[in-house]
């Protein structure tokens, strides 16, 4: 035999043992090193290794913790407008509203925490708020401060504001807390909602928690809405937890004002109230509350703005004098407001600014640019800290407003 015809032969042959058996030293050799991570072999026989499990944690975006951001200082002239929460967490809607504002003298949005079902627009932290329900359209909390970072580079200040005692959600997430009527079962009002018993101290630390998650997503205030007892609905059927009858509503509402203070005087964020416009009326009996615990005189002791909702429309027929007050927006807010201030200048330890919501929306008359201008400049007249402007819908007449510097 050729040694030509030989090597063909070895070649053919014998060359692919040889390089099977490198290929197996090879595989066996990155198993060992993969799976004998000890450095002994208990069995020479070929072994299957189990792969190698890497633990992954997974995060859910909804629950990372949001990077901290500074509060923007108040404008010395707080204008602004008010979005629901299913407004703001739209981002066509919301990005349309930040064009007008960025337009305009507006310099403000205030920002429902909820949505109108009463689902968080974002996912608490708190265990305890965690039980109540979130809302279909929240955002991550990272994408929340985002968006409350980026209107703070624009210099738009945000509110986040807080429904305190009415909530219809709390009848599942707190049985021990909610409102209850004398059968035993939960009381509700016209509308079917639930509320917080303001009566029980144990309800209270529920919205404080809220502000301060609020704080901590990046708001630049906590606005207080709906600090009152129950007005509509069949209150004689209320059973509260600790009756009113040693204490005045008011009394009850201002210990639960010292509570709220003292569990958020940490914030470094502006703490407002709204009030029923009708709280900014000089009285002859100085403890009217108006039958829901709401006086001037001691909100402003703990608040830095007071929101009275001077609407037009919401006065009764007979106020200064007009069948109706919605057709007479300057009269009605002008009044209003002066005797808030007197009442404000005569309180000594007052702390609270003016800073009223407006009406602009047609209720008890069609609202037009010069009803909007016309209530601007009472708060003009009568100095206040700024103004907000309500539209349940979040549609605004931005010709009655002045355009940016």
């Amino acid at each position: 035999m050729r040694k030509t015809e030989f090597h063909f032969l070895f070649i053919v042959l014998y060359l692919p043992i040889v390089i099977g058996v490198v290929l197996f030293t090879i595989t066996f050799a990155s198993y060992e090193d993969i799976n004998f991570l000890s450095g002994s072999i208990i069995d020479t026989a070929i072994i299957i290794p189990e792969p190698k499990i890497v633990q992954v944690k997974v995060i859910q975006p909804e629950l990372l913790k949001p990077k901290a951001i500074k509060p923007l200082p108040t404008p010395k002239k707080v204008k602004g407008i008010y979005l629901t929460g299913y407004t703001f967490a739209d981002n066509l809607r919301r990005n349309e509203l930040i064009k007008f504002i960025e337009k305009t003298e507006l310099n403000t949005i205030v920002v429902d925490l909820k949505d109108p079902n009463g689902g968080f627009i974002f996912h608490p932290a708190d265990k305890k708020l965690q039980l109540m329900p979130i809302s279909p359209v929240a955002l991550g909390n990272v994408e929340f401060t985002q968006i409350l970072t980026d209107l703070q580079e624009k210099e738009i200040y945000t509110i986040a504001r807080i429904i305190t005692f009415q909530d219809n959600t709390v009848d599942q997430a707190f049985p021990n807390e909610v409102l209850k009527n004398k059968s035993g079962g939960v009381w509700r009002n016209y509308g079917g909602v639930a509320w917080l018993d303001p009566t029980n101290p144990n309800s209270w630390e529920i919205p404080v928690t809220q502000a301060k998650e609020a704080a901590k997503l990046g708001f630049d205030e906590i606005q207080f809405d709906y600090i009152r007892f129950p007005s509509d609905g069949n209150t004689n059927q209320i059973q509260y937890h600790n009756p009113p009858n040693g204490k005045k509503r008011y009394q009850i509402l201002t210990d639960f004002y010292k509570y709220l203070t003292e569990n958020l005087k940490e914030l470094e964020v502006p703490l407002s109230a709204d009030l029923f416009g009708l709280t900014y009326q000089l009285q002859d009996n100085p403890e009217y509350d108006l039958g829901i615990g709401q006086r001037l005189s001691d909100v402003c002791l703990y608040f830095d703005y007071v929101s009275p909702m001077v609407y037009p429309s919401h006065y009764p027929g007979g106020y200064l004098g007009f069948s109706n007050p919605a057709v007479h927006p300057y009269a009605v807010v002008n009044q209003s407001l002066q005797d808030g201030n007197y009442i404000l200048e005569n309180i000594l330890q007052s702390k609270s600014l003016n800073r009223p919501w407006l009406q602009d929306f047609s209720m008890g008359a069609v609202y037009n640019i010069k009803m909007i201008k016309d209530q601007i400049r009472a708060c003009d007249e009568n100095n206040t800290a700024g103004w907000l402007l309500w539209n349940p819908r979040n549609v605004y007449t931005f010709k009655a407003l002045e355009p940016a510097e």
